[in-house]
């Protein structure tokens, strides 16, 4: 798509994926997936092509992770208390533990902390 720039061009390339209880299709470059979304997603991480990234949606970041299909979190910490607004992360989520594999502060204070599953402890 031209006026997109290097990032956008990259970002429209590549295939997207969009989990969707309503949505039976889409119009855009993106394949609808209905049904089982645990099984989608451990059949597109068995094709290994690249990594998969998700886009704003803690409803299914809880729902894989209560699938174990996650392999790394990233999460941005910004120094701004808004107050209001949705909380909407690991709701309904059984307990889990992580373990931190890379911190980066950016100037302004923002925090990126990238996360991966601890190994389950033996009880």
């Amino acid at each position: 798509m031209q006026g997109t720039g290097e990032f956008g061009e990259k970002m429209n390339s590549m295939p997207k994926y969009v989990a969707s209880r309503t949505l039976e299709s889409a119009s855009w470059n993106a394949t609808v997936i209905t049904g089982d979304v645990a099984e989608a997603v451990r059949e597109l991480k068995q094709e290994g092509g690249g990594d998969l990234l998700i886009g704003g949606s803690g409803t299914l970041i809880d729902y894989l992770t209560v699938h174990d299909l996650i392999d790394e979190y990233r999460m941005m910490i910004c120094p701004v208390v808004l107050g209001e607004g949705t909380r909407r992360l690991f709701t309904g989520v059984p307990r889990r533990t992580f373990t931190l594999a890379e911190s980066k502060a950016l100037p302004h204070g923002v925090l990126i902390n990238t996360y991966h599953p601890a190994a389950p402890t033996a009880a």
